[in-house]
């Protein structure tokens, strides 16, 4: 019977070890990052967002904002946005006609 027991404990240990690296994955995910228009403006949204900057296609820094919420007032024309969120930079194109 102790081995019966032991062995179930060594499984449900690897079970909560398993279920722990899940949950921590899905805290990290970048599924809450937005990217919205209004209007002219892009409007760039994270809880995790550390930064987020906004570069013409030709490679020219246009703008950079810190934090969480970041908005960029956007002419017509091809954009590439860099936002860090959770530590991994996502990349985005903007196109604006």
């Amino acid at each position: 019977m102790k081995k019966y027991w032991k062995e179930v404990s060594y499984l449900m240990t690897i079970c909560c070890l398993m279920a722990g690296f899940t949950l921590a994955d899905a805290a990290k995910s970048n599924d809450n990052f937005t990217v919205r228009f209004r209007e002219n403006t892009l409007v760039v949204a994270s809880t995790g967002m550390e930064e987020a900057r906004i570069y013409s296609m030709q490679g020219k820094l246009l703008q950079k904002e810190q934090g969480r919420f970041a908005e960029f007032e956007l002419d017509r024309g091809t954009y590439r946005l860099y936002a860090k969120v959770n530590g991994e930079t996502l990349t985005r194109r903007i196109e604006l006609r």
